[in-house]
């Protein structure tokens, strides 16, 4: 298996200033074991709506299967993020209807960078990372940055305001407890990228 690796900077909250840090194509044992010893019960306290996801068991379901890549961020010798994504996925906005698009389906910094949660070094830029890595593999995958996903409900103004995503309401069909849908436009992935958010 090869693994590619690449440079991406975070904030360092305590330094107030950028830090390298590297982005990975391929979520590693490494990383697991980071999430099991140092994310789980961080903050028993801070009532994070993904404290109950096992991403051991996540990387696991979608090992091998083509159309699913997993990612991670490591900063400060620490695993600071994790995503998996499904390039099979079709679009929902009028301008894209149809035409396949990535779909986030997990993404997740460690507990301590979070906003309001302390205890520790953190770093600002996780999740923006990780989106423009979607939105990366999105171009590479031939579907011009188009990504979507489903937010949990303290990651809705992230996805909204932060991101710049579209909001397609409340979604029903996806879960028992009906989730926000969010969609990238191709045209709101190069003013992301642009930015540099």
């Amino acid at each position: 298996m090869t693994v590619t690796q690449s440079k991406v900077f975070l904030h360092d909250r305590a330094a107030n200033q950028l830090v390298e840090a590297t982005l990975y194509d391929t979520v590693l044992e490494r990383h697991l074991q980071d999430f099991e010893r140092a994310w789980k019960g961080f903050s028993p306290t801070a009532q994070l709506e993904h404290e109950h996801w096992d991403w051991r068991k996540k990387v696991v379901a979608i090992s091998g299967q083509l159309g699913y890549q997993s990612f991670a961020v490591e900063c400060g010798g620490e695993t600071q993020g994790l995503m998996v994504i499904n390039t099979i996925k079709r679009g929902r906005l009028p301008q894209q209807a149809g035409q396949h698009l990535v779909y986030v389906e997990y993404v997740q910094a460690a507990p301590w960078n979070r906003p309001g949660i302390s205890g520790r070094a953190s770093y600002r830029g996780v999740g923006t990372v990780l989106i423009a890595a979607a939105i990366q593999q999105s171009v590479d995958e031939g579907y011009r940055g188009r990504i979507g996903l489903h937010s949990l409900p303290q990651a809705d103004a992230f996805y909204r305001d932060a991101c710049g995503m579209t909001d397609l309401g409340s979604d029903s069909s996806y879960s028992r407890v009906p989730l926000r849908y969010f969609e990238m436009s191709e045209d709101q992935a190069g003013v992301f990228l642009k930015q540099g958010r």
